[in-house]
């Protein structure tokens, strides 16, 4: 159920990010929502379940996009493993310590994603600009404490099973008892 609720979020997150944030493809004053949940996916969630909910979100960001198609798939799965890899030299596993991280490497992830499409298609992308890139990190750090606690609480209500043993009061035998 983990899988199914944070697939369904991600597509909600990337619809809004491409049709109701982002004006134009290469508009710079969009937070970057589907980041927010890959870091939550690479911090929180074990791996295979991660990487089930990240093949769909990134399959609808470059569909709906509209720029190279693989570039979301990029940063999605490179900051996922990125993130992984750097949570796990961290000994705090607390948020507020990987904010800082969860930003540098949207900024890291983003700008080797760059330079990867700059080398295979030279001429054919927007030109870096480090304020434009800097003011993305920051709306990244400022949506990803709220994300993570609508996360947290998506994950604690998909764990929760549908029927509650507690509530059916089953018993074991077929007396019937009078309360």
């Amino acid at each position: 159920m983990v899988v199914l609720h944070f697939i369904v979020v991600g597509v909600v997150l990337a619809i809004l990010q491409t049709t109701v944030c982002m004006r134009t493809p290469v508009s710079f004053v969009t937070p970057d929502f589907y980041y927010v949940l890959v870091a939550y996916l690479a911090l929180r969630l074990d791996v295979l379940r991660s990487l089930i909910i990240l093949f769909p979100l990134a399959c609808v960001l470059d569909v709906l996009s509209g720029t190279i198609l693989g570039t979301y798939a990029l940063i999605c799965f490179g900051g996922y493993f990125f993130l992984r890899q750097l949570a796990g030299q961290i000994p705090v596993n607390e948020l507020l310590y990987h904010l800082p991280l969860i930003s540098l490497s949207f900024l890291a992830v983003s700008w080797a994603v760059y330079l990867f499409l700059e080398l295979l298609l030279p001429g054919q992308q927007v030109a870096w600009s480090w304020w434009k890139m800097l003011l993305r990190m920051l709306l990244v750090a400022l949506c990803s404490y709220p994300l993570f606690f609508l996360f947290d609480l998506i994950q604690k209500y998909s764990q929760r099973g549908f029927l509650s043993w507690s509530k059916l009061r089953l018993r074991s035998d077929n007396r019937r008892r009078r309360a």
